[in-house]
């Protein structure tokens, strides 16, 4: 009854963080890129750090907890510096109009605490290959692999 109890509270919060991802202004969700027609003038040079995680086909979607240091991609000509929120890296990537093409992203491999190994087991997956990204009201959304990862810029 107790894990009944938690899982349905987990449920619940995701929801409630899923909701609060999506609400906004009425603003137009797509078309804030502004710079290049691939956008990629609006993500390069950005620190951009996890805000949400969330499954595509399962419909669920969570914020971080305060207890995991944020993870951050930042996009620099060409190359992708990675923070997994355990491990960090960097690769080439080909940023076009709708997708960015990721390719092989070197990480150090140390073990960190549960919640940073897990967090990270979301990450790192999305950055493999083509992924999807858009804008939804100033954040960076990336899909892939059935994992949307939705990014704001990091306070500098």
């Amino acid at each position: 009854m107790i894990r009944m109890k938690n899982a349905l509270a987990i449920v619940v919060a995701l929801f409630i963080g899923f909701g609060l991802a999506a609400c906004g202004s009425d603003s137009d969700s797509g078309s804030d890129q502004g710079g290049s027609s691939d956008g990629s003038a609006s993500i390069e040079g950005v620190a951009w750090e996890l805000m949400n995680v969330g499954s595509v086909s399962q419909g669920w979607a969570t914020s971080l907890p305060n207890k995991v240091e944020k993870p951050t991609l930042e996009f620099s000509d060409g190359r992708v510096q990675v923070f997994t929120g355990c491990n960090t890296g960097s690769g080439d990537v080909e940023i076009n109009e709708a997708t960015i093409d990721f390719g092989p992203i070197g990480l150090t491999r140390k073990s960190c605490g549960k919640l940073a190994n897990q967090t990270e087991q979301f990450v790192a997956p999305v950055l493999e290959g083509q992924v999807k990204y858009e804008f939804q009201q100033g954040n960076l959304v990336l899909t892939g692999k059935d994992i949307s990862l939705v990014l704001t810029k990091a306070e500098q």
